[in-house]
């Protein structure tokens, strides 16, 4: 630590700029809504993606029964964004993939369905585990069978990794009718 006019020690103080506050963007929805979404940064991935990271603004419930103000936070690619005119978007921070990384290709998951095995069950393409009459289907094809009574994702690939936690994800704030 840096001494004091009078001698003892004072710790240093490091003075950072505020981050830009988010830019206004439009997200579009699965079913075609449109919101007005907070654009936090941008992204590239390795594979040459980019990304990007947004606040959906939203409601949440309190403890006392109240409701106050929150926010979803997510990333989205630029397939489910739009800009609106008049907004600048050159003050979100930007991430560009580092230089001299080579950007890899893309790999699309393929899953088999393979029913012919009980209970039915979605492995990752290749996986050594599948009978020879598996079906390429592909990631929702997976994602609803998994979803169905008796399928179950192999774990002895990729499918049970990759394909659970979507199927999970938002399941633990889910209520039981009745709570």
């Amino acid at each position: 630590m840096p001494a004091s006019p009078r001698g003892a020690a004072r710790p240093l103080l490091t003075v950072t700029a505020p981050a830009p506050p988010p830019a206004a963007i439009t997200l579009l929805l699965p079913d075609g809504q449109e919101l007005r979404v907070r654009l936090y940064e941008r992204l590239q991935m390795d594979t040459g993606l980019w990304v990007f990271r947004i606040g959906v603004p939203l409601w949440q419930t309190t403890e006392g029964g109240g409701v106050e103000p929150a926010e979803y936070g997510t990333w989205v690619t630029s397939a489910q964004l739009r800009p609106i005119p008049g907004v600048a978007l050159d003050q979100v921070p930007t991430h560009r993939n580092p230089a001299g990384r080579a950007a890899a290709t893309a790999t699309p998951w393929v899953w088999v369905l393979d029913g012919r095995a009980r209970p039915t069950t979605v492995h990752a393409e290749g996986c050594p585990l599948a009978t020879d009459r598996a079906v390429p289907v592909k990631t929702m094809d997976a994602l609803d069978a998994l979803g169905q009574p008796g399928t179950v994702a192999c774990t002895g690939c990729d499918a049970a990794e990759t394909l659970l936690p979507i199927l999970a994800h938002g399941q633990e704030d889910a209520h039981a009718p009745g709570d």
